[in-house]
């Protein structure tokens, strides 16, 4: 159910705001119908609403949709949603995307040539610091003395013990995306200071094991998997984000944990997650139906809307020859982003995973600022499994899968080629046969399993759901071995850039606002 985005936590707390880089962002100032802290937590409805306020950080940009009571003040609040500014990060600088747009640097991350002041690396810093900020204050004030001072009942200290893991693995999460990005950030928890506290910022190695505990110690305290408590994070979300933080151990810390990573994707994969028996199902209206999505960031076109999410992968993806409000759901079309022939060409001409709009297209992207070059993404759509559309046609119903089973399957694979124990070759192959039939495409044999197979179809499988840049990198084919077009700003593409651009700097404003953060190697 999407009950949990359907109220909104509506308080804004003045002592919330304790990184540095949130000192530096235009905030809303107090309403006068909006609670402060003493008040608010004296309601017990407050304990779920604060919860929700934290998970609808990943989807929507304050606390009025589609784009009032913003937690940071901007002209474009779709830009300062979470998935909007995280989506351009993983896609645009990578052989899946191209972007006609050339406002708020994003010629910089299509051309992987950003800077410190690209509007996008601040924008995502700020939302995930914010989110951690939300979530510190929860902890602050579910503490049990806290509890116990307010008389709270026994009844709800347990459903908060719940809650409190909850924010825990939440907050672990949005460490992981910075780890990834930034690799160096301010680290704050709920027993550091508030107001003028500036954090001292923490690299990699200090991140990796402080991310592994804090997810290990939510294991077993989490809600059920269940379609009652669907868009909550569970044991399985934090089996994948263990195992994402293990198979990518070799750039994050340069140790190898693909051991690690079968040890959890062996608990996802006996979860009791099915492949969804029709692909394009999962990225539709009513796409929380489906067996396969272990995590997404839920939308809902009435009740939780937002010019960013899966409204910017669908009316950014769409031009208005398409009728995309028949054909697709969603009378929105910006005429923005599109493929690159690096990924149209990986396809064969029946996979039933190659979703795209072909019609006055050409397939190569010979003009990046043309949106007509390049085939159009209907990947996500508004409509339902029946044909029928979503709830709304401006906003769409049409929930991002996060994480999904055949992630896992993919990831398996790849442990067992790189050399962790635990897995089996043989059941890997497996596996990746399982996706390539539901795709409608032939099966390959034991010689063919190899990982340059496998980054081709994770292409394939996972194109657009913001994991292109972290497995380039990982595979060694980001900034070395490998020229996608517009790659360092010229048709061609270069195959070969500065290291550097494997993290994102930290933003200039950040550097300004607190003196021990450092800004990342070479920006």
């Amino acid at each position: 159910m999407k009950n949990i985005y359907k109220t909104f936590y509506t308080l804004v707390c003045g002592v919330l705001l304790v990184s540095s880089c949130i000192n530096d962002l235009d905030t809303v100032p107090l309403a006068d119908n909006v609670l402060l802290p003493e008040a608010a937590w004296s309601d017990t409805q407050t304990y779920s609403s604060f919860l929700a306020k934290i998970y609808a950080g990943f989807s929507i940009s304050g606390n009025e949709g589609p784009s009032g009571m913003p937690d940071i003040v901007g002209s474009d609040q779709g830009e300062a949603t979470f998935l909007r500014a995280y989506w351009n990060l993983q896609e645009l600088p990578t052989d899946e995307a191209a972007i006609a747009w050339s406002d708020d640097g994003l010629n910089g991350l299509q051309f992987d040539q950003w800077t410190s002041s690209n509007r996008f690396c601040e924008l995502n810093y700020n939302r995930m610091l914010l989110n951690v900020a939300y979530c510190n204050e929860y902890l602050r004030q579910t503490a049990p003395e806290k509890l116990a001072s307010r008389g709270v009942d026994d009844a709800l200290k347990t459903q908060v013990e719940t809650y409190r893991y909850e924010v825990r693995a939440l907050r672990a999460l949005n460490y992981y995306f910075l780890l990834d990005l930034y690799a160096n950030v301010p680290y704050i928890t709920e027993g550091d200071g508030v107001g003028s506290y500036l954090p001292e910022q923490k690299g990699r190695d200090f991140l990796f094991p402080w991310i592994e505990s804090e997810l290990k110690a939510c294991e077993g305290h989490l809600p059920a998997k269940s379609m009652a408590n669907y868009g909550r994070v569970n044991d399985p979300t934090v089996w994948m984000i263990l195992s994402k933080l293990y198979l990518n151990s070799e750039v994050y810390i340069n140790e190898k944990h693909y051991t690690e990573a079968l040890t959890y994707l062996n608990k996802v994969l006996g979860a009791g997650y099915v492949l969804d028996p029709t692909y394009k199902n999962m990225f539709g209206a009513d796409n929380h139906l489906s067996t396969e999505i272990i995590f997404p960031i839920v939308f809902d076109g009435k009740s939780a809307t937002s010019y960013g999410g899966t409204t910017y992968l669908m009316a950014a993806a769409y031009g208005s020859d398409m009728d995309p409000g028949k054909n697709f759901g969603l009378a929105q079309s910006w005429s923005g982003v599109r493929s690159t022939q690096a990924l149209t060409t990986l396809f064969g001409d029946n996979d039933k995973r190659a979703l795209f709009w072909k019609e006055k297209r050409t397939q190569d992207v010979t003009q990046w600022s043309d949106y007509n070059t390049g085939w159009a993404v209907v990947k996500y759509t508004n409509m339902k499994s029946d044909g029928t559309p979503g709830s709304d046609n401006v906003f769409p119903d049409t929930d991002f899968p996060m994480y999904r089973l055949a992630d896992a399957y993919l990831m398996y694979a790849e442990a067992v080629l790189r050399g962790g124990t635990g897995g089996d070759k043989t059941l890997a192959l497996g596996y990746v046969n399982d996706l390539r039939r539901r795709a409608g495409v032939s099966v390959i044999g034991d010689s063919d399993l190899t990982l340059d197979f496998l980054l081709n179809e994770r292409a394939r499988e996972l194109y657009w759901e913001g994991h292109r840049r972290t497995d380039l990198i990982r595979f060694g084919k980001f900034t070395k071995n490998y020229a996608w077009p517009w790659k360092n700003g010229v048709y061609a593409g270069t195959a070969n850039i500065d290291d550097k651009y494997k993290l994102y700097p930290i933003p200039a404003a950040e550097l300004v606002a607190n003196p021990n953060i450092k800004q990342n190697t070479g920006f």
